[in-house]
């Protein structure tokens, strides 16, 4: 026995050499490591707009913003499984499911913005007998506790009976400037053979020229609607509010255009997963509504910028958040 031991020893010092040969000549220790090749001109999705971007929830088995301009949120019922990057918040058809959260003056303050996440999610279901995941499903609202809507809201709309495979993703904002008359504005971007699969959305609002633009995995969307006199076909990805009305599509009214948005009736609070008027109790002063209920998908990478992106960033930030980086 002892004689065995030993001849294993010696055989173990005689290969070492060998293996650790092997391994050093498998090691390149003169070139540096080959880089990710740019997209965009950017090496990583957080360095698009870098000095813009006021919000991050990535959602890795928590609700933190790393950009700190939404802290404090406490989930009800919240959960989180695999996400496009690392884990996602995991909406609920049987449950319940959102998070109430504190937001600084740069959130309730926002003129140009971008927002943009991922969603993976079943269509919303026609609420003709209310319940959980049945009809417009709350995903983000800046709280406005003495009206029915929040400030900057994002929702999947009730279903269109015609389109069963189409989700109504929709952007619904209010705007409290002096001297606009249609001060609620809306877009819906109609995202058709998207069930149950990650899709990249982004809304950017530039108010320089009074335009919502919507793109889809880092290209415009091709039907947008839900805006003043927009065709029943929708329009290509970008759309023009106006401050009163427009009379048409081209604006025959010469109606002023939507122009610098500014919150009115904020509180600093914040909603994901969920409408204001949804919570229990409601954050604003309304109720729970049979039409509505909280998201029940999916929801990954939620950013906000202070400015509009352009098409290049959208595409890049698409790209780069599906490489992992």
């Amino acid at each position: 026995m002892k004689k065995n031991k030993f001849i294993y020893f010696l055989a173990t010092i005689v290969a070492a050499p060998f293996f650790v040969s092997c391994a050093g000549d498998s090691i390149d220790t003169v070139n540096s490591p080959i880089a990710y090749e740019a997209i965009g001109g950017y090496d990583n999705s957080d360095d698009i707009a870098a000095s813009n971007l006021l919000v991050k929830l990535s959602f890795d088995d928590n609700l933190n913003d790393s950009k700190s301009n939404i802290t404090g949120l406490v989930g009800k019922n919240v959960g989180y499984t695999q996400g496009i990057k690392g884990n996602a918040y995991n909406g609920s058809s049987s449950e319940e499911r959102y998070a109430i959260g504190n937001a600084t003056s740069a959130i309730t303050s926002l003129n140009n913005y971008t927002i943009s996440f991922w969603m993976n999610t079943a269509n919303t279901v026609d609420p003709g007998t209310p319940g959980q995941g049945k009809g417009a499903q709350g995903i983000f609202s800046i709280v406005r506790p003495l009206e029915f809507w929040g400030g900057i809201n994002v929702f999947i709309e009730n279903p269109d009976g015609a389109f069963p495979n189409r989700i109504r993703l929709k952007l619904g904002v209010e705007n409290g400037r002096a001297g606009v008359a249609w001060r609620g504005q809306g877009a819906i971007m109609n995202l058709d053979n998207s069930l149950n699969q990650w899709v990249h959305v982004v809304f950017s609002y530039n108010a320089t020229n009074s335009t919502i633009s919507a793109y889809v995995n880092g290209v415009l969307a091709t039907n947008l609607s839900g805006f003043a006199y927009a065709p029943s076909t929708g329009v290509a990805g970008v759309a023009t509010w106006y401050a009163d009305n427009p009379g048409s599509l081209d604006n025959i009214n010469n109606a002023p255009k939507y122009g610098n948005f500014e919150m009115a009736g904020t509180n600093g609070k914040v909603v994901f997963g969920t409408h204001q008027f949804e919570t229990t109790p409601a954050l604003n002063n309304g109720s729970q509504q049979d039409w509505a209920t909280s998201y029940a998908g999916l929801m990954d990478e939620f950013r906000i910028y202070n400015v509009s992106l352009s098409n290049n960033d959208v595409k890049a930030l698409y790209l780069l958040e599906k490489d992992n980086r």
